[in-house]
């Protein structure tokens, strides 16, 4: 049963009345139950109920979800204790709550439980790869409490343990030691983790571092709600996460999920915040916990998703410069600047990243401001001009041997020998060595299969398509192919007017460059070409249904209709100096 369903018909139960007989000394006790949202993952399923007055004790368990009331008969007059356990599914006791009620006979009483979240108790297991780590400190805490452990570790692991915690949301981090006493590590270092810890249970957590005369009670929980909508917006600077104001809420928390963890990412009382921690491409996940002005906790949200996804373009000039453009609802504006000390081959945005290739060095630069972070110069890539790069590394190719080289270790690299006379490079590396076509597992670096092509000039791949030019007398041919379980299965040959230089595709569409002949527009299983243009483009780049073509002096933007294969060109910018490479993300 669904939650909202629940709801209904446990608040359904508020409009019954049970209608018992009444004497002089006996009467019945009649329980009711309202909820509403709180911390538990899961709603009460069942209620123990104790009436006790004196040595005389009456009790029942009773299944919320098919009884509608409860009765007690037969309780004579006086004052009695009443004290009631809600719990889950698991049989765990998230709510307590007790209070006193004089019965009268012969009159109506109704008497109000406060009911409040049963407490909780927590569990942390640490074990530590290291052999020079010695102790661990633990540091918890929620809005009104803070508790701080240290454990020495015996065999790399320490145990913590906490009871009668306030079943809220509760933060965490760990401050790693040496055997000397020396700080190694603060996890995670600017932030915490959130603990969301359900009550009347062990919570525990493991972290590795590596109702006489008719009394009717009324039993009400209430608790602050959470966020139920939020938007979720991609700008320059980053997330931007809105939400409405909730009602009585005194402080917003917001945790995003990292591997297998919620951190603590925002804490306020604003209906906004801004997330600027983000990488490109990246999907984010995001829950709220809504604390109220009386320090109750609403616990988790339902969660929020997101791909971090901004539209970027990036070309550099002959003069060995690099901008980063913005596409606006009517121009083409540039927001930052940079330049390296070497002529310009090719350009990479790959998260936060944008990757230059010189004629000698590869430069990693900071996408946003385009700021230098590091060069890599060696010999390797020194008057290289066969080379492709895709999301991860750059492949090269000079004298009988592909190389690869991943940009987060550009000193790792990876041979592999081969005659070839052109490279490509994406979800696979395609390469021509003769009338082989070698299609290459870019992260084992093994040749999965080769072709026999008859009079290949050129290869090209996009995710899992191959793209062959053939040239046979001065007659080209474009032919496609699809990469289907190590297996090169061919779909479509284009007749095109010369040699095809440069080609990107998104889904099943294509855009190419034939020299002396201009752009041209197909798709994937469909013959025939569309032309855009007669004059032969610096480079071509496809982003979902937008197409980017980038001649020497100018910049024009595209937009593709996916069903006919029209285009309309949407944006167009005039360079001031002579372009030499694109990418566009």
């Amino acid at each position: 049963m669904n939650r909202k369903l629940l709801l209904l018909c446990f608040s359904s139960l508020l409009l019954l009345i049970s209608c018992v007989p009444v004497c002089d000394e006996t009467g019945s006790l009649v329980v009711k139950f309202v909820f509403t949202k709180a911390i538990p993952s899961s709603m009460p399923t069942s209620a123990l109920i104790v009436l006790s007055k004196g040595m005389r004790t009456l009790s029942k368990d009773v299944n919320l979800v098919n009884q509608d009331g409860v009765v007690f008969q037969s309780i004579e007059k006086g004052v009695w204790d009443v004290y009631v356990e809600l719990r889950d599914d698991q049989g765990y006791a998230i709510y307590i709550g007790q209070t006193r009620a004089e019965v009268v006979a012969g009159k109506q009483s109704t008497v109000s439980v406060p009911m409040t979240l049963n407490s909780a108790d927590l569990k942390i297991n640490v074990s530590v790869a290291s052999t020079q780590a010695g102790s661990v400190e633990l540091s918890v805490w929620s809005s009104q409490s803070f508790m701080n452990e240290t454990r020495n570790l015996q065999s790399g692991k320490a145990t913590f343990e906490f009871h009668n915690l306030a079943s809220a949301v509760w933060n965490a981090r760990l401050t790693l030691y040496d055997q000397s006493g020396t700080e190694m590590l603060v996890w995670p270092e600017n932030a915490s983790i959130g603990l969301e810890l359900q009550p009347g249970r062990m919570n525990e957590y493991s972290f590795r571092i590596d109702e006489f005369g008719n009394v009717e009670l009324l039993i009400s929980i209430e608790s602050p709600q959470t966020v139920s909508t939020a938007t979720l917006t991609n700008t320059d600077e980053g997330i931007l996460i809105s939400w409405l104001p909730v009602e009585r809420a005194s402080i917003y928390e917001i945790y995003r999920l990292e591997q297998d963890y919620w951190v603590k990412v925002y804490e306020g009382s604003s209906t906004s915040f801004l997330d600027r921690d983000v990488v490109e491409n990246v999907e984010y996940c995001y829950v709220f916990n809504v604390v109220s002005e009386d320090g109750r906790h609403s616990g988790f949200s339902e969660p929020f998703r997101i791909v971090r996804d901004t539209q970027r373009i990036f070309i550099a000039f002959a003069d060995n410069t690099i901008a980063r453009f913005r596409m606006g609802q009517s121009s083409i504006t540039s927001v930052a600047s940079s330049s390296v000390s070497e002529e310009i081959k090719a350009l990479r945005a790959v998260g936060n990243d944008l990757y230059v290739l010189t004629s000698g060095s590869l430069f990693q630069l900071n996408a946003n401001d385009l700021r230098t972070l590091s060069s890599f110069k060696h010999n390797t890539l020194l008057f290289s001009q066969n080379f492709s790069m895709n999301d991860e590394c750059l492949f090269l190719y000079s004298s009988g041997t592909l190389k690869k080289l991943p940009y987060l270790d550009l000193n790792r690299i990876k041979t592999l020998s081969i005659n070839t006379t052109t490279i490509d490079a994406d979800r696979y590396v395609v390469a021509l060595s003769n009338q082989d076509l070698h299609v290459i597992d870019p992260e084992t670096f093994r040749v999965l299969l080769v072709q026999r092509i008859e009079n290949p000039a050129r290869v090209f791949t996009r995710g899992q398509f191959v793209f062959v030019l053939c040239e046979n007398n001065g007659t080209y041919t474009l032919d496609s192919y699809t990469m289907n379980a190590s297996t090169l299965l061919p779909e479509t040959s284009y007749p095109v007017n010369g040699d095809v230089r440069c080609l990107d595709a998104s889904s099943d569409l294509f855009c190419i460059g034939v020299y002396n002949s201009g752009v041209y527009l197909g798709r994937i299983g469909k013959a025939g070409l569309i032309r855009l243009s007669s004059t032969f483009p610096k480079a071509v780049k496809m982003v979902g249904n937008l197409l980017y073509i980038l001649y020497t002096n100018k910049l024009e933007i595209y937009s593709i209709d996916p069903e006919t294969l029209s285009a309309t060109q949407i944006l167009s910018a005039v360079l001031s100096q002579n372009a030499v490479a694109l990418f566009a993300d």
